[in-house]
Formats: C-alpha cells, structure tokens, sequence
C-alpha cells in the first residue's frame, strides 16, 4: 500500500504531544551543567600546568562537536532498535575513502565529492537495514548489536580495499577549496575549521527540526518509544527504520569528512583507523546521555572533545583521556543502575538463539557403531594435533600455535558469552595484563616461568572481578560489552605503555623455560606441545566447569534471569564468578602467548584484536566448546592466508551469514551432521529417540500451522474485501437446565 501522510501519519500526530512530552529537555538541569561546566574549566585553567587557553578550548569544541554527530546516530539507533550501534563510525569510513578517490583520482571538486560521499553513506545505511538488519528486527537486541559488530568489520574491510584496487594507498591531500583563517592563541583555524563550525551546528538545528516537527519525525519518536503500539496504530515501523539508518549513514559521513581535513589526511589508511578510539569517546558520551539523551549526548560529546585537547595541550599526550573515558563508563552505569534496570527488565535480554550442545543420546550411546565412531573420531584429532608439527614447516607451526593460543580465548568467551549470556569485547585486556605480569616477575623477581604463568592468570581474575561489580550489576549484557571495550581501549593506550608504567612493563626478552627443568619448550614444535596441552587442559576446565552448581546457575540465570532469582539464587554473583573465570582463562592465554613471541609486545593486545576474538567465538559457537576452536582457526586463518582488506571482510561476513542462517555457528554444523547420522540410525534400528525426533516434530507442526494459515487467508481477505458481506457469527450452542441454573447462581 502507498504511503498516504494523511492518513498514515495520522496517530503519529495524534502523539505528537505525548511524544513531545516525553523528550522534553529538562532546561534547569542541563542550565545547572552548563554552569558546572564552565566552573571546572575555570579551576582547570588554574590547576594545569600550562593552563586552559581558549583556542584549545575552540579546537576541543569544534572536533567534540564532530564526535557528537556520531554520538546522535549511536542515540538514534538505540530509541528505534534498543541496541548499541558499533558500526556507527564505519559508515562514514567507507563514504570518505570513495569521496576521497572521487576528489584525487577523478578531479572531482571538494563540494561535490562531499555530496557523492554522503549520498553513499546514505544509500548504504538504507541498504543494509533493508537487506541484513530488517531480518533481525524481532531478535534479541544482543544480537542486533553483534549484528553491528559483524558490519563494522565489514564495512573497515571495504574502506582498505577500495583504495587498494583502485589507486594504492599513495598519500594526497583532502582540504576545502577555500583559503582563509583566523587565530585564538594557540591555535591557528584554517578553513577546514571553518566549514566545520558552520556545518555541525546547522545539521544539529536540522535533525532538531526533523524530529520535532515533520511528521516522519514525530513518528520516528513515537515508534521509539513503544514500536508495538506504533505498529497496532498503523505506523510504517519499517519505513521509518529504514530513514534512521539513512540518517546514521549521512551523519557518520558527515563527522568522518569533516574530521579528516582538519586532523589531516595522511593516507588512505588513516581514514579508517582508530576505530576503537573513536568509539569509546562517542560511547561515553552515549552513556552519559542514558542512551536516549540526545541533548545531553552532544553536550557530552564537547566536553570530551575539549578535555582530550586539554590533556595534550597540558601534558603533550591525550592518551591518559582514555582511562578518564574509562572510568566516565563506569561510574555512568553504576548512577544510572536504576533506570537501566528497568529498560533491561521491560525488553529482551537474553541471548536466545545460544542453543545448548545436545548430548548423545543415551538410547544410543551404547551401540556399537557409535562407540567406535565417538572413540575413532577421538583417536583421529589425537593423532592429528600429536602429528602436525611433523608436517609443517617451522612458520606453520608458529601459526597453529597461535591459534591454540587463541582458542583458549575462544573457551574464555564461550564461559561467559555462552554459558552466562555476558558480551565482552575487551578480552584482549586480560590476555595482556596476564603477559605483563607474567613478564615482570620472570624478568625482574625471576620466578620460576610455571609459577609467574599462574600468577598472571589470577591477576587477570582478580582485575575481571573489579570491572564487573560495577558492570555486572545492571541487567543486560552490552553494559559489560561497553565497559570492557572501554578497559581495552585504556589498557592499549595507557596501561601497557612503558613510559607510564616502567615498574609493571618489561619488554625486555624472555627465554622459553624447560618445563619440570627437563623438558625443553625452545623450539617451535616443542613449544607447541605445550599449547596443545594447555587448551586441552583448558577445554577440560570448561566442560568440567559447566557440570558444576556453579555453571548449571549460570545457565539457568542466562536463560531466565528473574526465574532464577526466585529460587534465592544471586545471579549478579554467578555472573562475577563466570567472569573471574574467563578473565583467568584469558590470562594464562596471554602468558603463553608472551611465552611465544619471546617477550611482551604491547602492541599485540589492541582493542581491536578484542573485537576479532568475539568475532572468532560467535562465528565458531558459543554454546559448542569445539565450535569455539575451530572459529578462532577460520577467522586466523583467513587472516594467514588472505590480504589485510579481504581478510577483515571475511570475518564479519562469517559472523553475518552464521547469524542470519546458522545461528549456532559451525558447532551447530558439525552436531546436525551428527544428529542427521543418529536419527538414520535410529531408524534403522527402530530405536525410538524422542530427542532426536523433538526437532523434527516441531518442524512439522510448524509447516502444519503455515499450511493452515495460507488455507483460510484467502478467506479472510474475501471476508473483508470492500463489498463483501461478513459471516454471520456460529450460533451459541443452547444451554442446558443444569448450566443454566450453574450460570444463574454465578
């Protein structure tokens, strides 16, 4: 049916007042802010060491309000979807590098690049939600935001790929055309700041405007605040899905072209870096706005533009603004708790499509031919994992050591994400800090490497426990994910950094030990002997861990937390201990991995190796313990044996196609295979196996329940066809005397 505003848009005007109502801003607050504000950069200009001068303050200012384009379309997503957006930023990646090519290779003009940028932009937020997030619109909103994660990835794979295949990566220039400038000490404004300063504050006035008087808007409100009823009022709901995603592509652009010129562009390569970074500043901005706060997400957005400029301004390095970004998250959530509670009560919070592994069958398990089978199957991945090193070359043995490494990640994950429900995307925090410490104390206490591998492991613990009693304490599982992106992001730009902590990182070498002082672990293939014993070990400890209380509460409380809470179970606690269980995993994966790279790299523990690990364990499955391992060999292997560009791609389109048709990732593959060879021979036996015919049943049921639907819609669209005369009711079958006389006395 064609889109009538007239009659379409009618109930969206009906609630333009309750709508209006309820976004009001709160002026007397944000009044009191502003003043607070002012005052603190006041003490500030006295406090610091060179003081707070206004061209830092402009400069802050100007890039804060660039940030808070990509704060707003974070904000948008959430009020229609109720997810964190973590492609926000990679929108805008893709349109610049096309607009960029458009400018330098084609000749271009600077205006109409910017347009065929944007309009790209655009068009691919319209696209994408049309073709890949319109199939998850009724999913869990954990699985949206993964979703997200899975087009970030995506969309920086295609922004390094497009300038490879079409020019190189050669360096060029990307300014406005126009040639003036003006001076608040310190800072020199060039033109670039110019056209920033008009643009940001004229595209803020126009979102205002759009969502406040036009009638999409005013909609778009509406169908945010209860997308049920805007649908039962007769709102386009995926209409107005489709113009916010258009409008997230267009305001991602936006930031991302106007920030370029102005912190300059360096290469191709430079667009889209810093991800990570430039996420945490615009999520901190989002949790400070409760994540609906569109006002208070701009202002916020400022600040933490103009303290970023301040730090460097002050101490010639903005990278201690991270850990203040870090604590921002956390002491956001823990103020709000409360009313982020509530919004975690009210709406889906569970992972629901983690399906557990189905054990065998016990009607089944003690026939012969799958005995042999399970037992042949366990013989064969022995002697393969015993025998590769055998039949590599050095180089490929370093490689699947790696990955053993990371399969114990990969296990890590599968603890929390798949057994408690929580999402984190900074596990590459604890694999470092478990490194770090395990580097001091060999190099500096000179503890024995097994004793110094442990301690990194509880430490890695004891740091999981801290973050996550503020974290873990809300509902819902993207609070942790943001909190843990937050402490990785810190932890690479600050933590692990030398200069600040001299006392705590050691980059110095490290020998491999001899283990029991008799085995050698010096070379490649001895080294991994001992990987492939500690996950092993460690997959042991998973399963083991899952058929305690302790796990069979974690599940329970994943599955239904409020149920579980009614059988005087503390899920908060149960939570804590999964996480302490799978920061201490990751911990000892660190060590082994410094182990393995002969010292402590700090390099090698980015924020954005924390996105590729939970890339790895949902792509694997997180409710298969095996799942997990052979995910973390397809994404590494892909990143082996594929260019940087094609690599990226190919692990977020592994975690798109495995979300939208294999839910359960390639676990669930593998154990479908093995139920299809179970059921054929169960009937071939004539065991009946209700677990293994419960799918099928359901299925049935499910085809029968369609079949009858499309039997009676043709009469139904008969019925209420203009002209049609409807059905007289069926008459109410008579009563007799004893129901009537049971129906008088009620």
């Amino acid at each position: 049916m064609p889109f009538d505003r007239t009659t379409q848009l009618r109930p969206a005007q009906a609630l333009r007042g309750a709508a209006a109502a309820s976004v009001a801003s709160p002026w007397r607050r944000y009044t009191t802010t502003s003043i607070g504000v002012v005052l603190g950069f006041m003490l500030a200009a006295r406090l610091l060491p060179h003081g707070a001068p206004l061209g830092i303050l402009v400069r802050g200012a100007v890039l804060g309000g660039i940030n808070a384009l990509v704060a707003l379309s974070i904000v948008l997503v959430f009020k229609a979807n109720r997810a964190i957006n973590f492609a926000a930023a990679s929108f805008g990646s893709v349109a610049a590098v096309t607009a960029i090519e458009f400018h330098v290779q084609l000749g271009v003009s600077y205006v109409l690049s910017m347009l065929v940028g944007i309009s790209i932009a655009a068009a691919l937020g319209a696209l994408l939600e049309m073709s890949i997030l319109r199939r998850f619109a009724n999913a869990p909103r954990l699985i949206f935001a993964v979703v997200t994660i899975g087009l970030a990835t995506v969309l920086d794979g295609v922004s390094l790929i497009i300038p490879v295949e079409w020019s190189g990566t050669k360096s060029a220039s990307f300014d406005v055309p126009w040639h003036f400038q003006f001076r608040i000490y310190p800072v020199l404004f060039s033109a670039n700041f110019v056209v920033a300063i008009v643009v940001v504050p004229v595209v803020l006035l126009a979102l205002t405007w759009f969502l406040r008087f036009s009638s999409y808007g005013v909609a778009i409100r509406a169908a945010a605040d209860n997308g049920d009823r805007a649908r039962l009022l007769g709102l386009p709901v995926n209409r107005l899905s489709t113009i916010v995603w258009t409008i997230t592509g267009v305001l991602s652009a936006l930031a991302v072209l106007l920030r370029i010129p102005i912190l300059g562009f360096l290469s191709f390569g430079s667009v889209s870096e810093n991800g990570p970074e430039l996420l945490l500043q615009t999520l901190a901005a989002v949790v400070l706005a409760g994540y609906t706060n569109m006002t208070v997400a701009v202002i916020a957005s400022i600040g933490v533009g103009i303290g970023s400029e301040l730090a460097a301004w002050s101490f010639h390095d903005a990278t201690a603004v991270d850990v203040v970004l870090f604590g921002i998250v956390l002491v956001s959530l823990v103020m709000q708790r409360n009313k982020l509670t509530r919004a975690a009560d009210s709406g889906i919070s569970s992972w629901q499509n983690v399906k557990p592994v189905r054990p065998m069958p016990a009607e089944l398990a003690h026939l012969r031919p799958v005995r042999l089978t399970s037992h042949g199957l366990r013989v064969a991945i022995l002697v393969f994992g015993l025998t590769l090193p055998l039949w590599l070359s050095p180089a490929n043995t370093q490689l699947s050591s790696l990955i053993l490494i990371y399969g114990m990640v990969a296990a890590s994950l599968v603890v929390l994400t798949g057994f408690a429900g929580q999402v984190s995307i900074g596990q590459v925090a604890f694999m470092g800090f478990g490194g770090a410490v395990m580097s001091v104390l060999i190099n500096r206490a000179h503890w024995d490497p097994l004793i110094a591998l442990f301690a990194g492991a509880v430490v890695a613990a004891i740091i999981a426990v801290l973050i996550g009693i503020p974290a873990l304490r809300i509902p819902g599982q993207m609070q942790l994910a943001v909190v843990t992106l937050a402490f990785a992001v810190a932890s690479a730009s600050y933590f692990f950094v030398q200069r600040y902590f001299p006392w705590f990182i050691s980059e110095g070498s490290i020998d491999r030990p001899h283990l029991f002082g008799r085995i050698a672990t010096d070379s490649d293939a001895q080294f991994y002997y001992v990987t492939l014993f500690a996950l092993a070990a460690t997959l042991a400890a998973v399963r083991g861990f899952r058929q305690t209380a302790a796990g069979r509460a974690t599940v329970a409380g994943q599955d239904n937390r409020l149920a579980t809470q009614s059988f005087a179970i503390n899920t908060t606690r149960i939570n804590l201990v999964a996480f302490a269980f799978s920061g201490a995993i990751a911990g000892l994966a660190g060590g082994l991995f410094t182990l393995q790279q002969l010292g402590f790299n700090p390099a090698s523990f980015t924020a954005e190796n924390g996105l590729n690990f939970f890339t790895m364990v949902v792509i694997g499955g997180l409710g298969s313990i095996p799942g997990a391992v052979l995910g973390a060999i397809y994404v590494y292997g892909a990143q082996y044996l594929l260019p940087p560009g094609w690599a990226i791609i190919a692990s977020g389109a592994g975690l798109l196609v495995v979300l939208m048709f294999l839910p359960g990732g390639i676990g669930e593959a593998i154990y479908r295979v093995r139920d299809y060879g179970l059921r054929q021979l169960a009937n071939r036996r004539g065991i009946y196996v209700p677990s293994l015919v419960a799918d099928v049943l359901v299925d049935d049921a499910a085809k029968a329940k369609e079949q009858e639907v499309s039997d009676v819609l043709p009469e139904l669209e008969a019925a209420v066809a203009p002209g049609s005369t409807a059905p007289p009711p069926p008459a109410e079958p008579a009563m007799s005397g004893r129901r009537m006389a049971t129906e008088g006395s009620r």
